[in-house]
Order: C-alpha cells, then sequence, then structure tokens
C-alpha cells in the first residue's frame, strides 16, 4: 500500500530534480483545482502540441488565450520553460466578461461603485469577474460588454498570408461590378431602418426590425431569406440571414454582416451609424450582385444580427452552432460604424480591425481599398472584443471588420442621426467590401490540416496537408524562411507532402502551403513554424492506469526518423530504474505484468533510427488498486462519476466510475445538443469501482458528456475530443 509517508518523503528527495505526477488510479484528478491562466497563443501551441496535458481554453484574446488548467499542467509547463500568469486561483465562482469603450464615449474604462473585480487590463479591454447584473449596468452607460462562458473552445494556431498576385492589377469584371454601388440606395435602407425607432434588444419593436430588414433582402431579388431565431434573458431574437447558395462548392461559405440593433434602450434610438450603416452595407453587396447576376462559386450568407448591443448576443450564437456543425465558413466580414467621416475632407482613412491567424484577410481588405477606391486602410488592434467579427474569431473562423478611422460623437445618443452621414465615404467602404467578397470567391481554398514534423537528422523537415476540392487545380506551393510571412524560397508540388532539405539545426523555420489553380492565382497562405533537432524531443504526455495490469500510454513523438521509446521503471525508489525493453517499443502504449509490488515509478524516452535517445519524460507513479466489489482502505465504494482521462483527448479516453450498491447502471455519451452519441454501459453492477474505454473515432471534434444513471441518480462531466 503507498502510504502518504512514502509519497512525501519520495516528492522532497525529488523536488528540485523532476516533477512526479501523481497518477493513483484510485482518484484521477478533477476539475476542482483547475486554475484561470493567461497564456500566449504560440506558448499554448507548444504546451498543447508536445508538453502539457489538461488544458482547457476558454477564451481567445489578440495576443493570448484564457485557459483553464490543473496544477498538474501548471508544474509541467514551468518545468518546459513555458510561461503563464495565473489570472484567478478560485475561478467560475461568477461570470467573467470582456469590457470595452468606444474613443468619444468614455475615454477610460473606471468602475467605480460597480461591484467587480478587475482581472487584467490594456489600452483596449479589461476582463472583470462580477455579476450578469453588473454587466447589464455596464451596458447601460456606455462599456462594451461581452461575457465569457465556461465552454471550451478550439484554439488554432495557423498564421495565414496573402499571396502576392491579388496585388497586380483590377480585375475588369469586380470594377464593373462595384460601380453599381448606390449612395441613394444606400441612404434609402439606412432612414428605413431609422424610422423604425429603438431597435435595442429589450424593445418590443424587434420583430418588426427583423422583418423590415428581412424584406429588404427579399427586394434584391434573393429568395431564401431566413429567421434565425434565438433566446436571450427570456426573449426570443432573430439574425437575419440571406443566401446565395455557391454554385461550384456549395458547402464553403463567405459571410458578410453587420448588427440590426441599436442603443440606447430608451427614448429615440435613430441607430443611423450605429448600426444601421453596416446592415445597409450587407444589404446593398446582396443588391449589387443579384443586379449583375452573379453566380458564386461559394455560398454566400449576407447577415443582420440581432442584440449585438447586449454582448454580440446574435452573432455568437449563430457562430457558435455553425462550429458545432462543423460547417466551413471561409471568411466573416463585419460592417460596424461605417458612415461617419468626421476628418479632414482630403482623409479617406478607415479603420480595418485585424484578428491574429486573420492577418491575411487584413492585407486583402486593404489592397481592394487601394486597388478600387480613393481609401487609405488603416490596420488596427482596436475594438476587436466589440463587434459581431469576434464571435467568430472565438469559433475559429478567419474575420475582417472594418469601421470609421474617427467615431461619430453622436455613438448611442438620439442624435445618431442620417444627417450627419457622409454617403460617398460609406459607398467606398461598400464597395471595397463586395470587391473583397468576389476575389474571395474566385480564390482557390486555403490548404487544411497543415502539419510541420522534424526530419529528425537536424537538416530537415517534413510538410504534409489534407486534400481539398479545387476544381481547377494545378499544383501546391510550399514556402520557407526564417520569419512569419517572410520567405526564401519556394517550390511546387503535386503531391500532399514535401521534404525541405539543407536547413540549419536548432533554427526555427516557417513553412506556407498555398494552392495554385490552371489560371495562376493562388489561395491563402496556411503557415507553421518548427524547428529541425538532430536529438528526438523528450515523450510528452504519460500516464498510468491499472486494468488488471499496469498500463502506460502516452502521445506519439512527431520526428521522422523516430524509431521508438524506451520504458523505465523503479520500485519504490525514484532512482534505480531500469529499461523494460529489449528493442526499442514503435508503439506508445506499454502493458508491464510485474506483480504485485507497489508503488511503481515509470518514465519513457524516444529513440531515432541513428540510436539517439531523448531526454526522460515526467515521471509518474501508480500506487495499490482496490479490486471491484471489494472495499478497501476502511472506505466504501459511493456513486461517483471521475472526470475522463485524458481530457481534451484523441480518439480514446478512459471513464472511471463507482457504484455504491448493486443496481442497473447506464453510461451514454451526448453531445451539445443534448443528442445520445454512444450507449458504453447499460446492465447490473454490484458495488465497486469500474473502468471503461470509448472509443471516439466515428465522433467529430466537439465536446461531449458523459452521463451515469444509477437507480435514478446522476452524474454527468464534460469531455472535449479534438482531432
Amino acid at each position: 500500500m503507498l502510504k502518504r509517508s512514502i509519497i512525501r518523503k519520495c516528492l522532497g528527495v525529488c523536488s528540485s530534480l523532476l516533477v512526479v505526477v501523481m497518477l493513483c488510479p484510485m482518484s484521477l484528478r478533477s476539475q476542482t483545482d483547475e486554475v484561470l491562466l493567461r497564456i500566449s497563443t504560440e506558448q499554448y501551441a507548444q504546451a498543447s502540441r508536445s508538453v502539457v496535458s489538461g488544458l482547457r481554453a476558454y477564451h481567445r484574446f489578440p495576443e493570448f488565450l484564457l485557459v483553464g488548467a490543473e496544477q498538474k499542467a501548471v508544474t509541467q509547463m514551468r518545468k518546459a520553460g513555458l510561461t503563464a500568469t495565473v489570472l484567478d486561483d478560485r475561478p467560475w465562482i461568477a461570470p467573467y466578461a470582456v469590457v470595452g469603450t468606444h474613443p468619444g464615449n468614455l475615454r477610460s474604462r473606471t468602475y467605480s461603485g460597480i461591484n467587480c473585480r478587475v482581472l487584467y487590463t490594456s489600452q483596449d479591454f479589461d476582463i472583470i469577474k462580477a455579476s450578469p447584473e453588473v454587466f447589464e449596468q455596464l451596458r447601460s452607460i456606455g462599456f462594451t460588454c461581452f461575457e465569457i462562458k465556461r465552454q471550451e473552445i478550439q484554439v488554432e494556431t495557423h498564421a495565414t498570408h496573402l499571396p502576392s498576385w491579388v496585388y497586380d492589377r483590377p480585375d475588369d469584371f469586380i470594377t464593373d461590378a462595384i460601380a453599381n454601388v448606390s449612395d441613394s440606395v444606400i441612404r434609402a435602407t439606412i432612414q428605413g431602418l431609422g424610422n423604425l425607432g429603438t431597435r435595442y434588444w429589450n424593445n418590443a419593436t424587434r420583430d418588426s426590425v427583423a422583418r423590415w430588414v428581412k424584406a429588404r433582402y427579399l427586394s434584391t431579388g434573393i429568395t431564401d431569406v431566413a429567421l434565425d431565431s434565438f433566446q436571450y434573458n427570456s426573449t426570443w431574437q432573430a439574425n437575419v440571414v440571406a443566401t446565395i447558395p455557391g454554385t461550384v462548392t456549395p458547402t464553403a461559405e463567405l459571410i458578410v454582416g453587420g448588427h440590426h440593433d441599436d442603443m440606447p434602450s430608451s427614448g429615440l434610438a435613430p441607430g443611423a451609424d450605429d448600426n444601421a450603416s453596416g446592415t445597409a452595407a450587407a444589404i446593398e453587396m446582396a443588391r449589387v450582385l443579384r443586379l449583375v447576376n452573379y453566380q458564386p462559386a461559394f455560398t454566400m450568407r449576407f447577415m443582420g444580427y440581432a442584440a449585438e448591443e447586449a454582448g454580440l448576443v446574435g452573432s455568437n450564437s449563430y457562430a457558435q452552432r455553425a462550429r458545432t456543425a462543423n460547417r466551413d465558413i471561409r471568411v466573416m466580414q463585419n460592417y460596424d460604424m461605417i458612415a461617419n467621416r468626421s476628418q479632414a475632407p482630403t482623409d479617406n482613412s478607415v479603420s480595418i480591425v485585424w484578428y491574429t491567424s486573420s492577418e491575411a484577410y487584413r492585407d486583402l481588405q486593404a489592397s481592394m481599398m487601394q486597388m478600387y477606391t480613393p481609401l487609405i486602410p488603416v490596420p488596427t488592434t482596436s475594438y476587436r472584443s466589440q463587434s459581431d467579427s469576434y464571435s467568430f474569431w472565438l469559433q475559429n473562423y478567419r474575420t475582417v471588420f472594418c469601421i470609421e478611422r474617427n467615431l461619430s460623437p453622436y455613438y448611442h445618443t438620439s442624435n445618431d442621426l442620417l444627417q450627419y452621414l457622409d454617403m460617398t465615404y460609406c459607398a467606398n467602404i461598400v464597395k471595397s467590401g463586395l470587391a473583397m467578397l468576389l476575389t474571395l470567391d474566385m480564390m482557390p481554398a486555403s490548404v487544411p490540416g497543415l502539419q510541420v514534423r522534424d526530419g529528425g537528422d537536424g537538416t530537415s523537415l517534413y510538410a504534409s496537408w489534407d486534400s481539398v476540392q479545387v476544381p481547377d487545380w494545378y499544383r501546391y506551393k510550399v514556402y520557407i524562411g526564417t520569419s512569419p510571412g517572410a520567405y526564401t524560397s519556394n517550390n511546387l508540388y503535386t503531391t500532399r507532402s514535401a521534404r525541405l532539405s539543407g536547413l540549419t539545426a536548432g533554427t526555427r523555420y516557417y513553412v506556407g502551403v498555398s494552392i495554385v489553380d490552371l489560371a495562376g492565382r493562388e489561395g491563402m497562405i496556411t503557415e507553421l513554424s518548427e524547428v529541425p533537432r538532430t536529438i528526438p524531443q523528450r515523450p510528452t504526455g504519460l500516464s498510468a492506469t491499472y486494468e488488471q495490469r499496469a498500463v502506460l500510454r502516452w502521445r506519439r513523438n512527431l520526428e521522422m526518423d523516430l524509431r521508438g521509446y524506451n520504458v523505465y521503471r523503479s520500485i519504490d525508489s525514484l532512482s534505480n530504474f531500469i529499461r523494460l525493453n529489449i528493442q526499442p517499443s514503435p508503439d506508445t502504449l506499454w502493458v508491464d505484468t510485474l506483480g504485485t509490488a507497489w508503488p511503481r515509478f515509470y518514465y519513457v524516452t524516444a529513440v531515432d533510427s541513428t540510436g539517439n535517445e531523448s531526454a526522460q519524460s515526467d515521471t509518474v507513479v501508480l500506487g495499490p488498486v482496490v479490486s471491484v466489489g471489494e472495499p478497501g482502505n476502511g472506505r466504501p465504494f459511493a456513486f461517483r462519476l471521475e472526470q475522463n482521462y485524458p481530457n481534451p483527448f484523441n480518439p480514446m479516453t478512459n471513464i472511471w466510475f463507482e457504484v455504491g450498491n448493486s443496481g442497473f447502471v447506464s453510461v451514454r455519451v451526448y453531445d451539445v445538443l443534448g443528442r445520445q452519441v454512444a450507449t458504453l454501459i447499460q446492465e447490473q453492477k454490484l458495488p465497486g469501482r469500474y473502468n471503461i474505454v470509448w472509443d471516439a473515432s466515428s465522433a467529430s471534434s466537439g465536446t461531449y458528456f458523459c452521463r451515469l444513471d444509477v437507480g435514478g441518480r446522476v452524474e454527468s462531466k464534460r469531455m472535449l475530443l479534438m482531432k
């Protein structure tokens, strides 16, 4: 039996040397010791790829992620030299929100007399911890306030870059098409929305506003216009979605939108600039496409979002459901406040709000402004969390957001009227947006599933990617360089992989891959980085469970010249390890047939084809196990569902549970919509502790819930499948 004194002694001996992760199968760790971290996207990518297990990403920010982690994961990160800041060591006892303000309204964020805790502050936004009532109070005095949900999100770490062909020259068809954008039609749409009165989410006019926007889309000649309804604060709200189906790849989508609600919540609120102008922009682009009878290759959706002023509620609802359904939304173009031009008459500058991993679409929007209009693009990181593009970016969709350079002084007041707007300025922004939409529709798709792996010899990397439907595909173009987006060479390939040789060991290289079609047009460049190494990286994710025998599992190394793994064990000590295998094991699973000696300590190493051995993995210790149906340690069995391990997982995970009394037991898995996707157990069980393995090979990436039901007692745990 593994006594506490033995554990303390062992930990004391090794505290300055290594981290011991206690994985006794008697009590797999739950989320009760979770802390909330602020970690950069780059550090998170390194941690999740090769170092740390048990990280749960809850929210994306421009320069960092909000991540939940157990203390074990924090220790692993520190050992690996990764840095993260603890924002809250008692998370989720109250909700969180991202708070910002628009210049010209409240120039500084102060919370005097407001019951909230500020966890993080920057020039553009704060992160606070408070109640939903406080969030609504902040909105009522002019703040933007987006609530952070305790819902795990997927995080994509690929960068994107714009290929050079889009800069060459204006396209004649695009030039002719955008000439149909009409100042007067945009003006009429803005005035029509203003005539509806206050469009705030809790106003009785909200249904008539949605129906008016729907009718406006129908008048453009689009026949597929729907109200996308959702509930918020005991009310029904409606986004408006107008669809032009794609003729080549209809499953791929391009979205253009802007919110149709406004502020203030009482009195006169015409909301001409904020945001009848953005709503009008999407409607006008749809009208012009129907006018010129354009048949898009991809499906185009034009949207008016509801309840944006309540915290991006409408777009967040839509984007979350789209991600759950794994929809292929290529880009979301957002327009919010695009008709005020209070700068000098000769100043045509427009702000382009850009997001991490969407840099290419910022550059494309800028190039469209310069090529087709007199506008001057000004990229900015301000306002990122304050409009509907943020909702899509949080779900890993590519986004771009246009907003006027100098924000209207009448923002969120009853004087936000049509008479203060510049229709020529607004129409030029619409033209640049339509030019971007058409250019995107003509471009080949981006390369999906890019992976860059270490060749293992110190001088090469291996890039591979998935296929994608491109009817007039010609070649894949592979770039390489030592700085992001700055490549020193490129080559064309017909295969879906490339070995890049002649590199320098220890240098980080950036590899970009794109698709080129027969017309010479190139898709967006997808980029990842990797370092060629001579010595294999140490294995990560080592775990030990007792399944009648000791079973070790760990993550597979990505080096191309990997020969296998060595497994080491020690009994009752953190020294005197012996190697269990004669030849390197090619698998990432090891079953130890040793009898009843306890405790056991294990670590593994990686070995390449030339015999180079990596540093050792974390050490794990396996303690004694109580057999099913037999009490142990003086503790009776109880009704209990433990957190699955590993979590996140791909594609298999262990689920442990206890049954305190004999009875009928069912263990089922459900998706986020409450649909049952698997039945793991449905039978009589004796009191005891049980383990089952869920193989989710046929399931899609996402959040699932494991539900244990014993005689009417129910407990659930959330599981994250990441493929």
